[in-house]
């Protein structure tokens, strides 16, 4: 089965979802089958990276958005899947390439839809009231329920916005790289106070300004815990100067994933509060780490930390220093065990078998349509 992965808003450095689009593939492929990526780039060009082969198509700089690059026109990347020929479409996109499931139910091609993130948080948080962009977001969401053979999902939350067509919709959990996430290679902690860790983009919607404002509420009650930041983004220099006066570390963006499971299975805490995480690898990863997680109480991280395995709570400086103080208090082995436990039934290998299962069962359904 040649499996032909279509996103958009993807660069080397992108967070969450490149890592799933490449851990997917390395399973794919492990498993049997053949991966293509489709994104966007400066100029057309195809290349292999490492994994895959890799095909660029042009595409237009996303402003503000730290060098992300979108498709826009259809021409050249219809061309591109023709060319590939394949079997099934893996669309990581809802916006501009909305278009594509319409072309693949066209050329007899199951199409399903990675949803990894609610259109409805990306309209409510990063645009003004007043811009007319809801409408625009609408029209893309109907050509996909008009088209798309399935969605799939990584959390309950996530799939809220598809109860409208919940008969295509799956519930696909996303993995953890055991090898490299886990509680053994937590390297000795040189502070004798608690340090606490936030691991993700500096931009609005992951709200990294709250683990600021939970460390200064610390500071003010006259507890001393320490705050390393993991990332960057366009917010840096606004949350530095914010930070002034704080024991706060930022560690830029840590592009070595064993060297962010180090860090993650040697601090105290994970802080992870954005609002609107559709799943949550961050804090996955942490609590394979054995590391405990305060996430926000609307999103998808909750579903994670179940168990005892860190917090839920609003997304404030008042509320997540409570919840640190919670948890430290708490017996540290035991929380461990906990966490490791929990994330212990994620894989992405039984990700990747669920969603070639899926693949399957799409090709099957047509060809007996066909028959």
């Amino acid at each position: 089965m040649h499996i032909v992965q279509v996103a958009n808003f993807v660069t080397p450095t992108s967070g969450g979802q490149r890592v799933a689009l490449n851990t997917l593939a390395k399973e794919y492929i492990a498993q049997g089958h053949s991966c293509t990526l489709v994104i966007p780039g400066a100029q057309y060009e195809v290349a292999n990276d490492g994994i895959r082969n890799c095909v660029e198509v042009p595409g237009v700089p996303v402003p503000f958005s730290g060098g992300y690059r979108a498709i826009v026109t259809r021409q050249k990347l219809e061309k591109v899947l023709s060319e590939l020929k394949p079997d099934v479409v893996e669309l990581s996109d809802k916006t501009t390439l909305s278009w594509v499931p319409q072309w693949c139910r066209f050329n007899g091609v199951p199409c399903v839809l990675f949803s990894h993130e609610r259109a409805s948080d990306v309209v409510a948080d990063r645009f003004a009231t007043w811009l007319p962009v809801s409408r625009i977001f609408d029209r893309w969401a109907q050509n996909i329920q008009d088209n798309v053979n399935a969605v799939v999902c990584a959390s309950k939350y996530a799939a809220q916005e598809y109860r409208y067509m919940s008969e295509r919709v799956r519930i696909i959990h996303l993995g953890v790289d055991h090898q490299t996430f886990t509680s053994s290679v937590a390297i000795k902690k040189q502070e004798s106070s608690p340090v606490v860790l936030y691991a993700g983009r500096l931009s609005i919607e992951k709200r990294p300004y709250v683990a600021i404002a939970a460390i200064r509420e610390l500071q003010i009650k006259g507890q001393r815990i320490k705050l390393l930041i993991a990332g960057d983004g366009a917010m840096r220099n606004k949350l530095e100067a914010t930070a002034d006066g704080l024991d706060v570390t930022f560690l830029g963006r840590i592009s070595d994933r064993k060297e962010l499971a180090e860090i993650m299975a040697s601090v105290d805490v994970v802080i992870a509060p954005s609002p609107y995480e559709t799943f949550g690898l961050t804090i996955l990863e942490s609590l394979a780490c054995g590391t405990p997680v305060v996430v926000s109480n609307n999103g998808a991280g909750q579903e994670l930390i179940e168990n005892g395995c860190g917090e839920a709570v609003e997304s404030s400086g008042t509320e997540v220093a409570e919840a640190l103080l919670r948890i430290m208090s708490e017996d540290r082995d035991a929380v461990r065990r906990r966490c490791i436990t929990r994330a212990s039934g994620y894989s992405w290998n039984l990700a990747a078998s669920e969603m070639l299962q899926l693949f399957e069962s799409l090709i099957l359904r047509d060809e007996v349509k066909a028959a």
